[in-house]
């Protein structure tokens, strides 16, 4: 009996050229990522989508964030469950490398999430002014820039904790723009 010819089939040729697409754009797009990484890194998922969600309905958030990402500053933002009595969030340096300077920001995330998010505002605030002085490049550094633009307000041990009215004024902005997303989301509470 004759063979028929099989007719050749081009559907896995173009199964393997879509993969290696696939594969290519990862590829560049983690090459892309690696080459300009963000400047902050939020290391919790649940305190990452709070971030997001902030940034898009607080114009205030939104402008300190797309600073930090163009500052010679590297902020690491955590939750903590470990915070003093009293303190909702706080801001440690960390190191400088270069130019870069190295913070890091812990934020109590039991506090409702408004909370959480317009204290991260108000750390960040902390951060970009530490970020916009090369001259802080250690703690002694950062501590003589808090005395002459800030207030202290406890000191626990060896460690001082300042204030400053900036910060202050950009929570409390960033806590009104969530009230008003809150009503404009259809009563999507923070």
């Amino acid at each position: 009996m004759p063979h028929s010819p099989v007719p050749h089939s081009t559907a896995p040729l173009k199964q393997l050229g879509a993969a290696l697409v696939l594969l290519l754009t990862l590829v560049v797009t983690q090459t892309a990522a690696a080459e300009s990484p963000p400047h902050m890194r939020v290391i919790d998922r649940d305190l990452k989508a709070l971030l997001e969600r902030g940034v898009t309905d607080s114009p205030t958030l939104n402008a300190l964030v797309a600073e930090v990402e163009a500052t010679p500053l590297l902020v690491f933002v955590e939750c903590s469950f470990r915070l003093p009595s009293g303190i909702g969030a706080r801001t440690n340096f960390v190191t400088s490398v270069g130019d870069t300077r190295f913070v890091r920001v812990a934020v109590d995330c039991s506090l409702t999430n408004r909370w959480q998010v317009s204290l991260l505002a108000h750390e960040l605030q902390h951060a970009l002014e530490i970020g916009r002085r090369p001259e802080v490049h250690n703690v002694d550094a950062m501590e003589l820039l808090y005395e002459s633009i800030g207030f202290p307000t406890v000191r626990d041990g060896s460690n001082r904790h300042f204030e400053t009215e900036a910060a202050i004024a950009v929570q409390r902005a960033v806590n009104e723009e969530l009230g008003d997303a809150r009503t404009s989301h259809g009563g999507m509470a923070y």
